[in-house]
C-alpha cells in the first residue's frame, strides 16, 4: 500500500486530526453513554459578585443567573461555568464538579446502566445526577447543551459591559484531575467514560476522551496536593504578553504552565485557568 506523506503543515495537522478523531471513536465503542462534551464547570467561590466581575471581563457578557439563588453561569464558547458559594460544609475556592452532556439524556436508562456498573449516584431534581469518583470529585451526568435549559430556571443577568472582553474562548480543552490512585480511578473512569486515549503515557497522566474533542486527565496528586480538579484549560487565540498583563489587571495572578505557548493564571477565588491557543489550521 502507497505511503501517502503530507507536504505542508495543513496537511499533517489534518492527517493528524483524523486520526485523533477516528482512534478515539474506535476507543469510545464500549462507552455506556454518548457524550457530546465537557458540558460545563461548577465553581465554589466565596464572593459571587467579584467572581462574576472577573468572568465577564476576560470572558465576556453572556451571563444568567438563577431566579431564587445567586449562583451564575457564563458562557465559555460552546460550554459554560457556573458560580455559586460553596454548599454547608464543602470547601470554597475549588471546581466542585464537572457536567458530561449526554445525547438523548434519558435519566431512567443513565440510572440503569449505572446500576449495572456498581456506580453510586445522586439525583438532583432536574439537573441529572450526580456520581462521586473513588476521591470524591463529582461528576454530574445530564444533558448535553444543558446552556439551552437554563432558561427555565435563570434568566439573563443584568451586568454592566466592562468593553470587549480580554478573551473570546472557542471551548474547553481538558480538565485535569488529581487523584489518590491511579489503579482505582482508572478503573472508574473507564467505565463512565471509556477506554483510556493515551496507554502509552501512563501512569504519568492518565487521558480519557470527555466528548466533543474535550478531554478528562488524570494525574496521581503530589506534594501538598489534595484530590480534586486541579485546573481546567480553554482554547482562544490570544497575544501572551498583554493578555497577561490585563487578566493581571484584572485580579489574575499569572503562574507558571506546562504548555509552552500557554498562558495560566489563577482567577480571583485562586482556581487555577490554562489557556492553550487552537490549533493553527
Amino acid at each position: 500500500m502507497r505511503t501517502i506523506v503530507p507536504r505542508t503543515r495543513r496537511e499533517a495537522l489534518a492527517t493528524f486530526t483524523a486520526a485523533a478523531f477516528a482512534s478515539r471513536t474506535a476507543l469510545s465503542a464500549d462507552v455506556p453513554f454518548l457524550f457530546s462534551a465537557l458540558d460545563h464547570l461548577a465553581l465554589a467561590v466565596d464572593d459571587t459578585e467579584k467572581s462574576v466581575h472577573f468572568y465577564t471581563r476576560v470572558f465576556g457578557n453572556t451571563v444568567m443567573k438563577e431566579k431564587t439563588n445567586p449562583r451564575h453561569y457564563v458562557k465559555l464558547g460552546p460550554n459554560y461555568v457556573a458560580m455559586a458559594p460553596a454548599g454547608q460544609g464543602q470547601p470554597s475556592q475549588t471546581i466542585n464538579h464537572f457536567g458530561l452532556g449526554i445525547v438523548n439524556f434519558d435519566i431512567a436508562r443513565t440510572k440503569r446502566a449505572l446500576d449495572q456498573m456498581g456506580i453510586q449516584y445522586r439525583e438532583a431534581t432536574g439537573v441529572g445526577l450526580f456520581v462521586p469518583d473513588p476521591d470524591g470529585t463529582l461528576v454530574q451526568l445530564w444533558t448535553e447543551n444543558s446552556w439551552s435549559r437554563l432558561g427555565e430556571t435563570a434568566a439573563p443577568a443584568s451586568i454592566a459591559s466592562q468593553g470587549e472582553p480580554l478573551l473570546r474562548p472557542t471551548g474547553i480543552d481538558h480538565i485535569l484531575i488529581n487523584i489518590s490512585n491511579v489503579e482505582k480511578s482508572t478503573v472508574f473512569y473507564e467505565k463512565i467514560l471509556g477506554s483510556i486515549i493515551n496507554p502509552s503515557s501512563r501512569p504519568r497522566r492518565t487521558w480519557f476522551s470527555g466528548g466533543g474533542g474535550n478531554r478528562v486527565g488524570l494525574a496521581l496528586v503530589g506534594p501538598g496536593q489534595k484530590p480534586g480538579i486541579d485546573h481546567y484549560c480553554l482554547t482562544a487565540p490570544f497575544d501572551r504578553a498583554s493578555l497577561a498583563k490585563a487578566v493581571e489587571a484584572a485580579g489574575a495572578k499569572i503562574i507558571q504552565g506546562d504548555v509552552a505557548a500557554g498562558i495560566d493564571f489563577l482567577d480571583v477565588n485562586g482556581i487555577h485557568v490554562q489557556v492553550i491557543p487552537p490549533a493553527s489550521a
